[in-house]
């Protein structure tokens, strides 16, 4: 028994050895799996301040577990080992986009141009005609009441009560009843009366009536339509209408006169008018002048006779023309000038104050040219985007012709620039509109 005793006590020792010995190989694999990385441990509140200890274990000051600290070494190697394509979806958005957009620079070189200029259709105001009181009187009745009104040719305008008129009348009617046979006389009295602008049915009708007219009409010799201030135009220097026709034309007016249809006319019903008095100016619109603004740059480049391609709103189709007038001056508010192309308008539909939009042929020019796309045009002004030192930012350039999809550069970059191929892809509406 006692033999039997020993054997169970020696194999309860081996078992448990054993036992121990696994335990121990555990933890120590769990221990390294866990802690292969480990360097020191160190207590969470820092009682000893940055001192640290080899192993686990308990802090001596406030008892706490020791905190397990990984070297800094192991944890960059952790994240150097990260895929390529993580670290670049880690990047900022708009670093990434950046990088991805497609650069050229400027070319030198000949190309056929096309200036492209704004403008306006505006009068004609080589038809403008003026109609004055022929005799002196006052106004009975006026039939035309507003500006702008349309008037057809023959159509009457006002009634005027004239003395000189009547008696010139009364004299006609006493020699038809007095002295018929004189010829002479009464050719000259007849003359006198057509002088003074009665039409030949006026002087038909008193023969006739052997009565004079207390009241004559004043017929319109023309078409059109009917105005008393001096019609002016212009673009400002916003590309926006001022109103009214340009300078050059009949009115001498540095201030436009913009109309309206709501507005009354000068003269009433009431009002004497002396003779030469200018009663009425009739515009017609047979035929509009197409003003267009260049930049003092183009100067040059813009010779009488070149063909014009116009673009004029609402119309979808072109209308083709040539410059037929240059002005001498520059503009006081835009500080450009201007070039006219006489445009036949049958039937009126071309309207003053229309906007439109030029391309004049103006033959090969030599010069820096970049693609169109890669320009970004804010209205009376253009931009590239710069690319330097990996960051794109906006330039502003002075642009000149085009030539097909491309588009002159007059200053502003160099051929060593680099820029982006397309720039709307660039265009930020909030951010950049603010910066510019």
């Amino acid at each position: 028994m006692k033999k039997n005793g020993k054997i169970g006590i020696n194999a309860f020792c081996l078992v448990t050895t054993i036992l121990l010995l696994l335990a121990a190989c555990r933890s120590k694999t769990s221990d390294h799996t866990h802690h292969s990385a480990t360097a020191t441990w160190q207590c969470p509140m820092k009682c000893e301040g940055e001192k640290t200890y080899p192993k686990p274990g308990s802090c001596p000051v406030c008892k706490m577990d020791l905190q397990h600290i990984v070297p800094e070494a192991n944890t960059a190697a952790h994240q150097s080992a990260e895929p390529a394509e993580l670290a670049l979806l880690l990047k900022p958005t708009f670093e990434y986009v950046l990088s991805a957009v497609k650069t050229l620079r400027p070319a030198r070189k000949t190309l056929l141009t096309n200036l492209e200029a704004p403008g306006y259709i505006t009068y004609d105001a080589r038809r403008v005609q003026a109609i004055s009181a022929r005799f002196s009187g006052r106004i009975e009745r006026l039939y035309v009441r507003y500006p702008l009104q349309p008037v057809r040719k023959g159509q009457r305008l006002l009634d005027i009560y004239s003395p000189e008129i009547a008696t010139a009348l009364q004299e006609l009617i006493f020699l038809l009843e007095k002295d018929a046979t004189n010829t002479a006389l009464l050719e000259n009295a007849r003359r006198r009366l057509a002088l003074l602008g009665l039409t030949a049915a006026q002087i038909a009708e008193a023969e006739i009536s052997r009565k004079p007219a207390l009241a004559l009409s004043v017929f319109s010799p023309f078409e059109g339509f009917v105005f008393e201030k001096p019609l002016s135009a212009s673009l400002n220097s916003n590309g926006e209408m001022n109103g009214g026709m340009p300078s050059g034309s009949a009115s001498v007016n540095t201030e436009p006169a913009e109309l309206s249809v709501n507005e009354v006319l000068f003269l009433q019903e009431g009002m004497y008018v002396q003779k030469g008095q200018r009663l009425f100016n009739v515009q017609s619109l047979s035929s509009v002048w197409a003003i267009l603004e260049l930049y003092p740059a183009d100067f040059s480049a813009v010779k009488i006779g070149q063909a014009v391609s116009l673009h004029v709103e609402p119309f979808e189709k072109l209308f083709s023309g040539k410059i037929n007038y240059i002005e001498p001056i520059i503009n006081a508010g835009t500080k450009n000038f201007r070039a006219r192309v006489y445009l036949e308008n049958p039937g009126g539909h071309l309207k003053p104050g229309a906007l439109l939009h030029a391309s004049i042929s103006a033959g090969h020019r030599n010069g820096l040219w970049i693609p169109k796309t890669a320009a970004l045009d804010l209205g009376r002004q253009q931009v590239v985007f710069l690319k330097k030192d990996g960051v794109f930012r906006s330039q502003k350039i002075e642009a000149g012709s085009l030539s097909g999809g491309w588009l002159e550069v007059r200053s502003g970059i160099s051929e060593a620039d680099e820029i982006a191929a397309d720039a709307q892809f660039l265009m930020d509406s909030e951010s950049f509109v603010k910066s510019n």
